[in-house]
């Protein structure tokens, strides 16, 4: 039986075998997807845009 010196990797987020759950790319792309958008700024005279 080989033994490695380096842990096993199991993403508990996608399943991925070569990488971990802080590393997940699928985690990172759903995250940015569900991230509130920004604010439009408001006019300076701080009027808003609605009339």
């Amino acid at each position: 039986m080989l033994h490695s010196d380096n842990p096993a990797k199991c993403c508990s987020y996608c399943g991925g075998r070569d990488h971990d759950y802080e590393d997940c790319p699928k985690r990172k792309a759903d995250a940015e997807k569900q991230a509130p958008k920004p604010r439009e700024p408001q006019p300076a005279d701080g009027r808003s845009s609605r009339n």
